[in-house]
């Protein structure tokens, strides 16, 4: 098996979207990290880092989440988290999510990465990957509060060899 290593730069733009009750201003969510976890004989597992912005004079509880990571337009890993965590006042938070992918996805995504990379760069991975993370947070005690997200941006690969 064929191992890359793979550090991730992440850029990309934070989304905002209208709080489901009367706030002065909506979240901030930003992809802030990727870390893999495990590799097992049919899925990967990666810890995904949301960075979440409250500019508000109030603190919103966050009950638990879920996402969905496309890269390149292609669906790759899923998750939830029911970590309740809570985004102080003018504050921000980092939110941890485990997100599953399967093998086939995997390789299907090194694979292209590898053929882009030799046809168009002779080797050298210049093109950063789209990347689009979906999802909901549920907020307040119950989590019946729905805040949906969207985010989208660029992973930069770094190759070591």
């Amino acid at each position: 098996m064929l191992l890359l290593c793979i550090s991730l730069l992440l850029t990309g733009c934070p989304t905002t979207q209208s709080l489901p009750w009367n706030s002065k201003e909506d979240l901030q969510i930003a992809l802030s990290d990727i870390e893999l976890q495990e590799i097992k004989a049919l899925e990967t597992i990666f810890l995904l880092k949301l960075r979440v912005v409250n500019p508000n004079d109030t603190a919103i509880k966050i009950r638990s989440l879920k996402c969905e990571l496309k890269i390149n337009g292609e669906p790759f890993a899923s998750g939830i988290s029911d970590e309740s965590q809570t985004i102080p006042p003018f504050g921000t938070i980092s939110v941890p999510v485990i997100v599953y992918t399967s093998k086939f996805a995997i390789v299907g995504s090194v694979i292209e990465i590898l053929q882009k990379d030799v046809q168009q760069y002779g080797g050298r991975p210049e093109e950063p990957l789209n990347y689009e993370l979906n999802g909901q947070l549920h907020l307040g005690e119950d989590g019946k509060e729905v805040f949906p997200y969207q985010v989208m941006g660029k992973i930069v690969l770094n190759r070591e060899g």
